[in-house]
């Protein structure tokens, strides 16, 4: 099996869209923090649909960096966020916790920047220099 290896340096592909495995051991971040909040089956469509949003919205092509975003606390928080924004009735409705995954990734800052982007980058910057730890 062949490795695929990414150069940091350059400019990611214009096809961003990447999606991850779900991980069956995650029970701290994102997948985790939302199959206990709605389910394992919407935990599932979420994980899937957040791989994508996270790396078309921050034009990451890493998978592995986006796989660590969404199992590190900031992760967490974002799927707490997502809970709390959505109302508990509406758990069980993919478009509607589509939308609000979508919205929340995409919150501004006070300062005019992507709040989940600073995020990102400080998991990003871990992942690429070696000093991520599960």
């Amino acid at each position: 099996m062949t490795k695929k290896t990414f150069d940091h340096d350059i400019s990611p592909s214009e096809n961003h869209a990447v999606l991850t495995p779900v991980p069956t051991e995650d029970v701290f971040g994102f997948y985790g923090t939302m199959k206990d909040m709605v389910g394992e089956e919407m935990a599932t469509k979420l994980w899937d649909s957040a791989s994508m949003i996270v790396s078309t919205t921050f034009c990451e092509d890493d998978p592995v960096v986006v796989r660590n975003f969404l199992r590190s606390n900031h992760g967490r928080y974002l799927a707490d966020r997502v809970t709390s924004l959505a109302k508990e009735e509406n758990y069980s409705d993919t478009t509607i916790m589509y939308d609000t995954l979508s919205s929340t990734i995409s919150e501004v800052g006070r300062n005019g920047q992507m709040f989940w982007k600073q995020q990102f980058d400080l998991v990003r910057q871990a992942t690429i220099n070696g000093e991520w730890e599960d």
